[in-house]
C-alpha cells in the first residue's frame, strides 16, 4: 500500500474552510474581545490619570491648608503676645496705683495716729496733773 502525498482538492477545501473560520472567529470573537480589553485599558489609564491629578490637587490643597494653618498660628501668637503685653501694662498700672493708694492711706493713718498720740499724751498729762492735785488736796485737806 502506497501513501499518496500529492495534494488534491480536499486540501484546498480545508484551507478555504480554515481561512473562513479564521475570518469569522476574528470578526465576531477576537475583535470584540480586543475592543473590550482596549476599552478597559483605556478606562484604567484614564482612572489612573484622574487619580494622579486628584492626588496632586489634594497635595496642593493640603500644602495650602498647612500654610494657612501656620499663618493662623503665627497670627494667633502675635495676638496672644499683644494681649499679654497689654495685660502686663495694665497689671503694672493697677499695682502702681494700688501701691500709691496704700502709701497714701498709710501716711494719713500715720499722721492721724501721731496726732492722736500727741493728744492722748497731752490729755494724760492734764489728767495726771488734775489727779495729782486732787490727791494732794485730799491728803492735805486743803486746796492746792
Amino acid at each position: 500500500m502506497q501513501i499518496n502525498l500529492t495534494p488534491d482538492y480536499s486540501l484546498l477545501a480545508i484551507m478555504v474552510i480554515f481561512i473562513l473560520n479564521y475570518l469569522i472567529v476574528r470578526k465576531f470573537f477576537l475583535q470584540p474581545i480586543n475592543q473590550v480589553i482596549e476599552a478597559r485599558e483605556t478606562e484604567v489609564r484614564s482612572a489612573n490619570e484622574i487619580y494622579e491629578q486628584s492626588m496632586l490637587r489634594f497635595q496642593e490643597a493640603t500644602t495650602q491648608m498647612e500654610e494657612n494653618l501656620h499663618a493662623a498660628r503665627h497670627a494667633a501668637a502675635d495676638v496672644r503676645d499683644r494681649f499679654r503685653r497689654e495685660a502686663a501694662a495694665y497689671r503694672t498700672t493697677v499695682v502702681t496705683k494700688t501701691h500709691d493708694d496704700a502709701n497714701g492711706i498709710i501716711s494719713e493713718a500715720d499722721e492721724k495716729l501721731t496726732g492722736d498720740v500727741a493728744a492722748a499724751r497731752a490729755k494724760i498729762v492734764t489728767e495726771s496733773e488734775a489727779l495729782a492735785r486732787l490727791a494732794a488736796e485730799r491728803i492735805l485737806g486743803r486746796p492746792v
